[in-house]
């Protein structure tokens, strides 16, 4: 009886239910003689009836010997010619075991024989795009699809072909037809959360996957999946609790990263901390967790550790063009802009699409006061964001107006400061250390002045040397670009200045 399309498990259905078959022995008698004979002769071996490896290939197949099932099917195929119902399981095994071209040759021959069969249309489609033949495998879906619309595997498998190419609308529509027909599986509402995930549409997203998890036991990846829509959708607190759901399921570095993560993104920086450093201490954690913990370090102002951890994260992911932005913003907030031009535009080149990178390498530019640099960043801005037309012309010309009235003070004779005040002498002890150890004299301005600029990084702007008095006057005149005078005593405080243009 040959194999029907309903005998043939589809993938996406659920895993095949094997019959058993019962052996069966067969007993040769041999007659014996009266009580006076001689010893019985030796029983002679009753010959083996021959047996269909047609029939002999479906049975095994259906009791899930796969590897005597094929030897039994290809020698059927050598004695009784092409037969669809023996080239189709042939089809499913070497799809299963990974053998693409055979599958696709096997499948390829079904198909001739049976090309109104969706069943036998799905399985060598299958075979295609275990060849990465995917325009070949979704033609066959699509023929199978114009036989029967209730074909599980086929709109599934077109289902995923469209989420994987962008198109949203004609895999929502194939999934809802799929439900419509009573199919309502986890593997559904999962597909439907990523639907609404790659829309941004994160609530609907999260309700799909929560209904996913409601269908079978949610694992660590779909708990930590559920915590990072749970963040988008900016619901905290129930973010960490799928993570420490994950965690209880499978405690190490994959889930105590993720449950870092979500107290991060609830900027809850000492669980964080605690959480993340727990994660990277594991062998099993991914990159992402470094990368967090280094983010979440320099928000918590551990700016020395911020660098370390940054640093592992790129020794990791030299190719993370957001790493290296991040990076970038570190050093520049460390005081370090012309390392932090290096990894802006190492980001850049990674990822020319960046726009908040060439945003952040005009800023830093700016307030170099290198104008015309800073300039041509903003022009290739206008090109690739049209729609900050507006926003990009003001600062264009707030670039033209600091870069000319630069011009006009350097040419009057003046110099662009930064000024500390400091009282007691053990502070500017500690302000003369830190300086010598690399620390931005801006950084130290707003936490130790007593100057009124000390908000601004103790910028005090454009100065004529001239009007200033003694000993400042002297102190500040033979300073060059970037250089920081000695302290001078006035008033009973001490006064540092640092030239910057």
């Amino acid at each position: 009886m040959p194999l029907t399309p309903a005998a043939l498990t589809r993938a996406t259905v659920g895993r095949p239910r094997f019959l058993r078959l019962a052996a069966a022995l067969v007993l040769g008698l041999m007659p014996v003689g009266s009580a006076s004979a001689q010893t019985a002769a030796p029983a002679a071996p009753v010959p083996a009836l021959p047996q269909d490896p047609c029939a002999q290939g479906r049975d095994l197949y259906r009791a899930g010997k796969l590897r005597e099932a094929r030897t039994a099917l290809l020698a059927c195929l050598e004695q009784g010619g092409e037969r669809v119902d023996v080239l189709l399981p042939l089809t499913v095994m070497a799809v299963r075991e990974n053998r693409p071209e055979e599958a696709a040759d096997f499948g390829a021959r079904a198909v001739t024989l049976a090309p109104d069969d969706p069943e036998t249309r799905y399985w060598y489609g299958r075979a295609l795009l275990r060849s990465d033949r995917v325009d070949a495998a979704r033609a066959q879906w699509e023929a199978g699809l114009q036989l029967t619309f209730d074909h599980v595997g086929i709109l599934e498998g077109l289902a995923r072909l469209a989420l994987q190419e962008g198109q949203t609308a004609k895999a929502y529509n194939l999934l809802t037809q799929l439900q419509r027909q009573g199919v309502d599986e986890a593997w559904i509402h999962g597909l439907l959360a990523e639907i609404a995930a790659n829309k941004g549409l994160w609530d609907q997203a999260l309700v799909h996957l929560e209904s996913a998890m409601s269908r079978e036991v949610a694992g660590p990846e779909q708990l930590i999946s559920a915590s990072e829509l749970s963040i988008l959708a900016g619901r905290h607190e129930q973010a960490v609790a799928y993570c420490r759901r994950a965690v209880a399921i499978e405690p190490g570095g994959r889930t105590y990263g993720a449950l870092g993560e979500a107290f991060f993104a609830g900027q809850e920086m000492d669980s964080a901390l605690v959480w993340l450093r727990r994660a990277v201490d594991e062998p099993t954690a991914p990159p992402r967790a470094r990368f967090n913990l280094a983010n979440a370090l320099e928000v918590a102002g551990l700016s020395e550790e911020a660098g370390g951890q940054f640093r592992a994260f790129l020794a990791i992911r030299p190719d993370d063009a957001v790493g290296h932005f991040n990076y970038g913003i570190h050093l520049e907030h460390a005081g370090r802009p012309e390392e932090a031009l290096r990894a802006i535009d190492r980001a850049i080149a990674l990822d020319a699409a960046m726009l908040n990178a060439y945003v952040v390498k005009a800023q830093i530019l700016e307030n170099l006061g290198r104008w015309d640099a800073a300039l041509a960043v903003v022009h290739v801005l206008q090109g690739r964001d049209p729609g900050a037309s507006r926003e990009l012309a003001t600062w264009e010309q707030r670039l033209r107006d600091q870069r000319d009235g630069a011009e006009l003070s350097v040419a009057a004779g003046k110099v662009h400061l930064l000024h500390m005040v400091l009282g007691a002498p053990e502070v500017l002890a500690q302000v003369r250390q830190e300086l010598a150890n690399g620390t931005d004299f801006a950084d130290l301005a707003v936490r130790f002045s007593q100057g009124p600029a000390a908000a601004k990084g103790g910028d005090i702007g454009w100065i004529d040397p001239t009007q200033m008095a003694e000993p400042m006057r002297a102190a500040v005149t033979v300073l060059g670009i970037d250089e920081i005078s000695p302290p001078v005593e006035a008033g009973g405080l001490h006064h540092l200045f640092k030239r910057i243009r």
